[in-house]
């Protein structure tokens, strides 16, 4: 019986049974140890432990009268449940096992606060991608402004020469006209309204360096697929006019499994030579493989603009 009794004892869990009367039978160490901290002189019925679970001192907290759970004051937390048991002979008993959760509701919480900073981030990130289209526009802008405050520059070497070798009067008149060009070009890029669309805007400025732009194919109405084809058609359009004397830019896009493929050609002269990337083209290229695309320059025999973009959650 000893042996049986300190088997009882060494069990994991809490544990006690109660007779048909509810008057406790057996009850090993651990549960005794809990009973005493939840009534002042132990339990000795069902009813006793029901009641002191009910109504707890003030030095155990009861967390969920739901799932039974209780925090003692060495907040140790357990979780008592309860169930009729039956011996072979028909007699019935109630058992009460009380195990401890102390870790496992631990890692519960730390894993609701890792959740919430998780979310949190989440939603940081959220309101990042959803300013990413005018954080995109204001660079855009920014390299327009840039090119043509270049563009003025070399007006200003190439009026200054002209007027030191005393050209022409039509010389001097072509070469005020594209200074009048860029200076109206950067009046009205300060001008541009920061809700405009990214392709349109893109569009306009074309034509306003005196290229026109075909679009054919279903465009994606907004996304970063749309943000990054008008940063393909500015970029094509400025160096069209200025590498190849382009005065046209077709844009055909169509779709393929899971993503959308542009394919941008001009009318303008034929590269002489391979098309080294730089500058706008660069830029272009790292918008398109951070969002998993891919993108392809051709300078044989002409030059071809091949984008593969990937449909993200926002592009529709």
């Amino acid at each position: 019986m000893d042996r049986i009794r300190e088997s009882f004892d060494s069990l994991p869990v809490a544990i006690c049974f109660f007779d048909k009367n509810g008057v406790v039978r057996l009850i090993n160490h651990r549960m005794l140890m809990l009973t005493d901290r939840l009534r002042k002189n132990g339990i000795q019925t069902f009813d006793e432990l029901e009641a002191a679970l009910e109504q707890p001192p003030e030095t155990v907290c009861c967390l969920n009268k739901e799932l039974r759970l209780y925090c003692f004051w060495d907040e140790s937390v357990f979780q008592f449940t309860e169930k009729t048991i039956r011996t072979k002979l028909g007699i019935p008993y109630t058992q009460v096992t009380a195990c401890d959760v102390t870790e496992l509701l631990q890692s519960q919480n730390r894993l609701q606060k890792e959740n919430e900073r998780l979310k949190d981030a989440n939603d940081r990130l959220r309101k990042l991608f959803e300013q990413m289209p005018d954080l995109i526009r204001e660079e855009e802008t920014l390299a327009m402004k840039l090119r043509v405050h270049d563009d003025i520059g070399y007006s200003i070497l190439s009026a200054r020469r002209l007027l030191s070798q005393q050209a022409g009067l039509d010389e001097i008149r072509a070469g005020a006209a594209v200074w009048e060009q860029s200076i109206e070009v950067l009046y009205r890029s300060f001008k541009t309204d920061e809700k405009q669309d990214a392709l349109e805007e893109a569009v306009r400025r074309a034509e306003e360096m005196g290229i026109d732009v075909l679009l054919r194919g279903v465009l994606p109405k907004e996304g970063r697929s749309r943000e990054i084809i008008a940063l393909a058609v500015y970029e094509c359009a400025a160096n069209g006019i200025r590498h190849a004397g382009a005065t046209k830019l077709q844009v055909q896009l169509s779709a393929g499994e899971g993503c959308t493929q542009v394919l941008v050609t001009n009318n303008g002269e034929h590269p002489k030579e391979e098309i080294t990337e730089g500058g706008g083209l660069t830029m272009l290229r790292h918008r398109v493989e951070e969002t998993g695309g891919k993108m392809q320059v051709q300078s044989r025999p002409c030059f071809r603009l091949m984008l593969s973009l990937w449909k993200g959650e926002n592009d529709r």
